[in-house]
């Protein structure tokens, strides 16, 4: 036997089991690996799956609650609020839930669109007066955004590209719009105002008292030649002739009541011919420009200064009443006053009276005669101005000159305090039946029957 065999033999065996092993330790090693890979690829497209879930579940939300028309041109009043209000809280709580649980792409994109959204919600509201209530929404919007500009910075949002030379990214252009916004509103946007103190306007109808105040810092012209009309007694005698009742609350309206001026003293009940002639007569004597146009809102209980669509000029002696929320005529009608329910009159329940009269448009032989079509939004029965009378605190005013229409003063009208409220108050009269002509019995009795 070879010893040089029998030496190598066991150093041959002990590197053949080295080998083994290594082998052994590799192929574990690679299918360790390989499962690795392969439990990474599969995690890998459950989270992939996941996000798409999740994607899928903002997709719903949008279709869900995402108003379909554009809420600013489409209809700026309201139509779409509750919609936005469902859509803003869906976004919240996916952005607090869903989307913050998944990739960089899914939150920032949920951001935008609860910015995008609260904006739109902004300026679909004018109706929204508060600007505390209006500055939650702004602080909001630039919070999301701001977000989006320092945590997200490869946001489409914030690509340089997107944006014009010499712009900032889209993030902080929007950023800066909302500021500029909310710094505008501050100074023009409506805001509700009391009246000034002091001052009070007793309008005395036949259906009923009503007392306001005067906005005499914001419509200094208009309701200085207002009071000097009011003491001398311009008004009295007047009546309130037209009902305009417009829209709802998803289009601009307008909802009120009006004086016709001079030519309406003496109207009667039911007396088409003479409502014509009054209707017809353009006053311009004495109109005052819009330097008074204000921010107040037009809104229930305001008392505005007429002016028809036409003339962008105010009547001297014309009044509108508003009897609900008008925003079709915020920034175009002088807010001069508002009703208050003060010195135990109701003012605000006189309006209602007054406003729910019956108009002609309600009688059909007068909406179907052409020479009449300018009646329709007339009274049938117009409401009287017995007399209004001017307080300052809360003592009777009298006029420098009184006027020849001025109606006699009673003793308990000289204060406030011992008024005896709707004093002139009456119910309106029924409608006179129309005789019937010759030959309308005739023509039913010789009519034939339906079985016949």
């Amino acid at each position: 036997m070879d010893s040089s065999n029998m030496a190598s033999d066991p150093a041959e065996a002990a590197g053949a089991g080295l080998n083994t092993g290594l082998i052994r330790k590799i192929v574990i090693g690679t299918v360790l690996v390989l499962v690795a890979a392969f439990a990474f690829l599969i995690w890998q497209a459950v989270q992939d799956e996941q996000t798409l879930d999740k994607w899928d579940t903002l997709e719903a939300i949008r279709l869900k609650h995402e108003p379909r028309q554009d809420p600013i041109w489409e209809n700026p009043y309201g139509v779409y609020n509750d919609e936005r209000k469902k859509y803003i809280g869906a976004l919240d709580a996916f952005l607090a839930g869903e989307a913050a649980q998944s990739g960089d792409a899914l939150t920032p994109h949920t951001r935008f669109l609860l910015a995008k959204t609260i904006a739109d919600h902004i300026l679909a509201n004018p109706g929204i007066l508060d600007q505390d209530d209006r500055a939650a929404f702004y602080e909001k919007a630039t919070k999301q955004l701001t977000t989006i500009r320092d945590d997200h910075p490869d946001f489409p949002l914030n690509w340089t590209m997107l944006s014009q030379d010499g712009f900032p990214n889209l993030t902080r252009q929007f950023i800066k719009w909302l500021e500029d916004n909310q710094n505008w509103e501050q100074e023009y946007m409506l805001a509700a105002v009391e009246p000034d103190a002091g001052v009070r306007v007793l309008v005395r109808t036949n259906r009923g008292d009503m007392l306001f105040g005067l906005y005499g810092k914001l419509a200094p012209n208009w309701t200085q030649a207002f009071v000097e009309q009011a003491k001398a007694g311009v008004f009295d005698g007047m009546t309130f002739v037209e009902k305009r009742d417009v829209g709802d609350a998803s289009e601009p309206g307008e909802h009120g009541f009006r004086t016709g001026g001079a030519a309406s003293r003496g109207l009667e009940p039911y007396d088409t011919a003479a409502a014509k002639t009054a209707s017809e007569i353009k006053v311009r004597a004495g109109i005052l420009p819009e330097e008074s146009r204000n921010r107040i809102p037009l809104d229930r209980g305001i008392v505005a200064a007429w002016h028809d669509g036409t003339d962008d000029y105010d009547t001297k002696d014309g009044l509108f009443f508003i009897t609900s929320r008008s925003p079709f005529l915020d920034y175009k009608y002088t807010s001069i006053g508002k009703l208050v329910d003060e010195s135990g009159v109701n003012s605000l329940l006189t309006a209602d009276r007054i406003f729910g009269g019956s108009v002609w448009r309600e009688d059909d032989l007068v909406r179907e005669d052409s020479e009449l079509r300018g009646l329709l939004d007339w009274f049938q029965v117009p409401t009287t101005i017995v007399k209004v009378l001017v307080y300052q605190d809360g003592t009777l005013q009298e006029p420098a000159k009184a006027a020849d229409t001025r109606a006699k003063v009673e003793d308990s009208e000289r204060s406030l305090t011992s008024i005896k409220a709707d004093r002139y108050a009456v119910e309106p009269p029924a409608k006179p039946v129309v005789p019937k002509k010759d030959g309308d019995d005739k023509d039913a009795k010789d009519a034939p029957k339906k079985d016949e």
